[in-house]
């Protein structure tokens, strides 16, 4: 009787009955369940609903199946008994039909052990998140999916832990690649705002847990997915590519340039990687995509992968194209396809394909009536300008879209701008004299020539030109002509940016940056150059009318305290500093070097090698001073000298913490250097007051400044230095003080190493002192301010916002630059060819093994800017 009792139930909710008759049907039924009974029949009860709950396609049996559930098991005293940690991992472990149902079963489980046993709740969901994981693999459907991350964050204890959190977010990023949109139209807004929702919230919080290595892991699992090509019966969600946009900036960029350069990836493998990002952008308003792609094309074009470039632009072009009709999707997609269209110059097919389209779409914008189109629209028209101008042809060729864009031409100015940003334009130079072409580092810096000493000089520039924010803002803001030297400082980084040079000449800026003391060729202080540089700019920025980003990058304040220990009077003096002058307290070891005859004498003194905390050389800075005898302080109050006590306060910290390592002195005209070892910390805590208020400021390392040799004025700088990019933003938005260390690191873990022309990869082993190369002054970027480049719009960005004077001066010169290496190339071809009437060819007599090469060639001097 009570198998016949769930037979009916079952028969009547899968006949094709109406439904009026099957709510009636459960209506009995729930009102029999109120009616206490037996203990069997609610097991069974509740397993038979459970079971049409979990099977059914039709969504009125599945409701009707939990109401009726729901009405059993509330009289059911052993409903944690019966949702057993089997029955539970069996539910996740098997494939049903409709899995978002299992994932609604399990949700009602928990919340109601939740609240009635809370040692079954615990169990449960340990039995969830150990399989879990499995569940996310095996059914890669969106409904099921975004149930499961709902799930997860109403009851978080069911997150996988360890290994198990990176094989569900590995299964999770892979489901998603999966994903297969909704029918209809109404579903498909809803899925729309829904992905980046729901599955974006659930791996960043992943990776709080996980840490920077989950992170990478994750991307890579992308890399991987959207390497593979594309075909009927493979592709990648258009729903992966917006969640892609959480991982962050600096992560991506290091990541694109890697992959861009690294000779084992195949440009088949990179072209399927970028087609799956374009094809990304058909998701309506995503995000920061457009920006990766562009940047991923330039890493390309550094990498000198033209035959790629080539593909990619000739596929797609006319898919950017087609997709400017859409509102939703016309931004992203006109960034990608203004800058695929600005930098292939060298054929006019791409640009001619589209324009059977232009009259579409600039009738689909009008009729939109909005700002956004306005201003697309005249985006386009000055690109379309460019492009008619740059592929001339008969007047009647372009007379369709002349209609709409007007006759006017675009200006010079901006015509030789962009001719400038040409891709190909340098493909013939470099590819029939590469040998010849002097390339710029794997990492795309520019280096700084040396001719007289002025690697002092070349370090500084090189730590200064890492501020990255600080230097966004000197490139990109218009200077008055008395601004010299910030205009000079703009130029010379829009050099180091945007020069195709591998390395430069900066003679013109060593007369405008140095100190009338400076002897040209002598070999300086760094520090008192550092200073004298800041000090300068400083001091122009107050032309500025409301821009402080030298004076808030560099310049603190502190609280300079004198105090009478008689009657507890104060004197405080609030000053602005630049740098903090570490000095080395008792026992230091100096290493000394006469003026007269430079012989090196080693100090006895047992404190040679032990080495120095930077943290405790910063306690002493802070250190009371004590005021007696001789330098007893003159207190006001007291009308006399007395017995005091002087120290500083840290008010301000700039943005840049410069902390400089007072190694050297002179005594008796003697100069000398302290050799003592100093260990650096990666992280740095300064404490602050503020009135009543006490805080702390974090600092992360990420340039510094090494001098070789044994006095200031002989020796060499180099600058190891590395963006100061974050790589885990969880670390900054939920920084807990207590667990800090010396060794934590905010930033990306790539360093490089500035030794004039050279640029080569480091790390941050390379800093400990040894051979008498010692790390002298040391730059922290503030952490807690949040000033990193999060890089969210790429570097490709940023010559747009450079003023267009400046971005000219540097285009000129590579212009002149392509064109000298045009003139060698000839010249070497022609020595080849022509060989001089002196290598006698064709003598007999010649012992010396046949001719010999020229070395005419090296004689050619370098070619600089």
């Amino acid at each position: 009787m009570m198998g016949d009792f769930c037979d009916i139930f079952t028969a009547a909710m899968s006949s094709s009955h109406p439904p009026p008759f099957k709510k009636a049907v459960a209506t009995r039924y729930i009102m029999a369940a109120a009616q206490n009974p037996l203990l069997e029949r609610s097991q069974q009860m509740m397993e038979c609903t459970m079971q049409l709950a979990l099977s059914s396609e039709d969504k009125l049996v599945v409701e009707l199946s939990w109401n009726v559930f729901d009405a059993w098991s509330a009289n059911y005293d052993h409903f944690e008994s019966f949702f057993s940690i089997k029955k539970i991992s069996t539910l996740l472990q098997n494939v049903f039909q409709n899995p978002a149902n299992v994932v609604a079963m399990i949700a009602k489980v928990l919340e109601r052990t939740k609240s009635t046993s809370n040692h079954c709740y615990e169990d449960l969901c340990s039995t969830c998140a150990r399989n879990i994981a499995g569940f996310v693999e095996h059914n890669p459907r969106y409904d099921a999916l975004s149930k499961l991350c709902v799930l997860i964050h109403a009851f978080p204890e069911v997150l996988p832990k360890d290994e198990r959190l990176s094989y569900f977010c590995m299964s999770l990023i892979k489901s998603i690649s999966q994903f297969k949109p909704p029918g209809r139209p109404i579903d498909v807004i809803d899925y729309i705002a829904t992905v980046p929702r729901v599955f974006s919230p659930l791996l960043v919080n992943s990776w709080k847990i996980g840490g920077y290595n989950l992170c990478h892991l994750c991307l890579e699992t992308v890399f991987e997915l959207i390497s593979a090509p594309i075909n009927e019966d493979r592709t990648v969600s258009l729903a992966l590519g917006a969640v892609i946009n959480i991982f962050p900036g600096a992560l991506m960029e290091s990541s694109i340039e890697e992959i861009a350069h690294d000779t084992l990836v195949s440009d088949n493998t990179l072209l399927n990687t970028l087609r799956h990002m374009i094809n990304w952008l058909a998701w309506p308003n995503i995000k920061i995509i457009s920006s990766w792609t562009n940047y991923f094309l330039d890493c390309l074009d550094m990498a000198e992968r033209y035959d790629l470039l080539d593909r990619i632009a000739m596929e797609s072009v006319p898919k950017l194209v087609d997709r400017l009709k859409s509102r939703n999707m016309r931004k992203s997609n006109f960034e990608v396809l203004e800058f695929l269209l600005k930098r292939y110059q060298h054929s006019e097919i791409p640009f001619h394909a589209i324009l059977e389209k232009v009259s579409a779409i600039y009738s689909s914008v009008v009729t939109e009536s909005t700002a956004e189109g306005k201003e697309f629209l005249s985006r386009f028209s000055e690109l379309l300008r460019f492009l008619v101008r740059l592929h001339r042809r008969p007047a009647d060729s372009y007379e369709p879209i002349l209609k709409l864009i007007g006759t006017e031409a675009v200006s010079d100015d901006i015509f030789e701008s962009f001719r400038a940003l040409a891709w190909m334009k340098k493909r013939i130079v470099q590819k029939s004299c590469s040998v010849l072409m002097a390339k710029k580092s794997f990492a795309e810096k520019t280096g700084l020539q040396n001719d007289h000493n002025t690697c002092f000089l070349n370090s500084v520039i090189q730590a200064f030109y890492m501020c990255d924010n600080l230097v966004e803002q000197l490139l990109t803001t218009k200077f008055p002509r008395n601004a010299v030297t910030l205009t000079s400082v703009q130029l010379l980084f829009a050099f180091l940016r945007f020069s195709k040079r591998s390395s430069i000449n900066c003679d013109w800026f060593e007369k405008e940056a140095t100190p009338s003391s400076f002897i040209r060729g002598n070999q300086e202080d760094a520090s008192e150059l550092f200073n004298h540089l800041v000090d300068l700019l400083m001091e122009q920025e107050k032309l500025l009318p409301s821009e402080h980003f030298i004076f808030e990058g560099f310049y603190g304040s502190q609280n300079c305290i004198s105090r009478c220990l008689s009657c507890g009077n104060e004197v405080s003096r609030r000053i602005p500093y630049a740098e903090l002058s570490l000095h080395f307290k008792n026992g230091a070891a100096l290493e000394r070097t006469t003026a007269s005859t430079s012989k090196v004498s080693s100090s006895k003194n047992s404190d040679d090698a032990r080495c120095l905390l930077l943290e405790d050389m910063l306690s002493h800075y802070f250190e009371k001073e004590q005021l007696e005898g001789d330098c007893r302080y003159s207190c006001e109050n007291c009308q006399s000298d007395q017995n005091g006590e002087k120290f500083v306060l840290m008010s301000e910290t700039p943005k840049f913490l410069r902390i400089t390592l007072n190694r050297f002195t002179y005594s008796d005209l003697v100069s000398c250097k302290i050799m003592t070892e100093v260990n650096i910390p990666r992280t740095v805590v300064l404490p602050l007051q503020r009135e009543d208020d006490q805080s702390i400021d974090v600092f992360c390392l990420f340039a510094v400044i090494v001098h070789c040799g044994r006095n200031t004025n002989s020796g060499h700088y180099y600058c190891i230095a590395r963006h100061p990019r974050i790589f885990d933003w969880t670390m900054v938005t939920e920084l807990d003080v207590s667990t800090l260390d010396r060794n934590t690191d905010f930033f990306v873990d790539r360093w490089l190493k500035f030794d004039d022309e050279t640029i080569s990869n480091s790390s941050f082993d390379e800093l400990s002192s040894r051979l008498g190369r010692t790390p002298y002054i040391l730059l922290y970027s503030k952490v807690t301010d949040g000033i990193f480049s999060s890089s969210e719009t790429g570097l490709c960005n940023l010559e747009a916002r450079v003023p267009p004077d400046v971005m000219k001066e540097v285009e000129t010169d590579n212009q002149k630059y392509l064109m000298e290496i045009e003139s060698r190339n000839r010249l070497f071809s022609t020595r080849d060819v022509k060989p001089s009437k002196s290598n006698r060819w064709n003598n007999d007599d010649d012992d010396d093994g046949g001719p010999q090469p020229s070395n005419k060639f090296d004689e050619i001097p370098r070619m600089v800017y």
